[in-house]
C-alpha cells in the first residue's frame, strides 16, 4: 500500500489553518507566536484538509510543546486503507511530534510537555516523551544529558507552571 497524502509541516499562521480544531479541543484560539505545526491531507489536487495541530514554543534552552489536536471530521475524508496507514504509525499527532522532534532538534536541549490527557499521554510516551517527578509534566531527551543538567530543566520548566 502506499502511503496516504498527508504532511506534516510548519506553518505561519496556526490559527488561519487550525483555529477550528484548536478551538474544538480547548475551546480558545491557538497561540499566536511561533512554531505550528499542521499535519494536512491532499483530498484533491486543489483542496488541503488540515488533520491536527501541535504548538512548539521556544523557552530559552528548552521548547514546550502542547495544543496537540486532531480532526476526526478531517480523518474521516480519507479512505479507510489511508486512515489505517496512519493508525498503523501511531496517529496524526505522533507524526507531527516526531516531525518537529526532527525539525527543532538543533535548536534546544530538550523538550517538554504537560499533559494530563490519558490519550494524549499515550501517544507523548510513544513519542518519547518520560515522566518527571512532577504531575502532568514530562519530558523528551534528545540529548545526552548529565542528570544535573536534566534536573535544572526540570526545575526551571515546572516552576513557569501548565503552558
Amino acid at each position: 500500500m502506499s502511503e496516504p497524502p498527508i504532511i506534516v509541516t510548519e506553518v505561519a499562521d496556526g490559527a488561519f489553518f487550525a483555529a477550528p480544531i484548536f478551538r474544538r479541543k480547548f475551546n480558545e484560539d491557538p497561540p499566536s507566536f511561533p512554531h505550528h505545526l499542521v499535519t494536512f491531507y491532499r483530498e484533491s489536487e486543489l483542496s488541503h484538509v488540515p488533520l491536527s495541530y501541535v504548538h512548539f514554543r521556544p523557552f530559552d534552552e528548552v521548547m514546550l510543546v502542547g495544543g496537540g489536536c486532531t480532526d476526526g471530521r478531517g480523518f474521516a475524508r480519507m479512505n479507510e486503507a489511508e486512515r489505517e496507514h496512519v493508525r498503523a504509525g501511531g496517529g496524526l499527532l505522533l507524526h507531527a511530534l516526531r516531525y518537529g522532534f526532527a525539525r527543532f532538534a538543533d535548536r534546544c536541549e530538550a523538550y517538554f510537555g504537560y499533559c494530563g490527557d490519558a490519550r494524549a499521554y499515550e501517544v507523548d510516551m510513544a513519542a518519547g516523551f518520560v515522566p518527571t517527578r512532577h504531575r502532568f509534566l514530562i519530558a523528551h531527551w534528545h540529548r545526552d544529558l548529565p542528570d544535573a543538567r536534566r534536573e535544572e530543566l526540570i526545575a526551571k520548566v515546572h516552576a513557569i507552571g501548565p503552558f
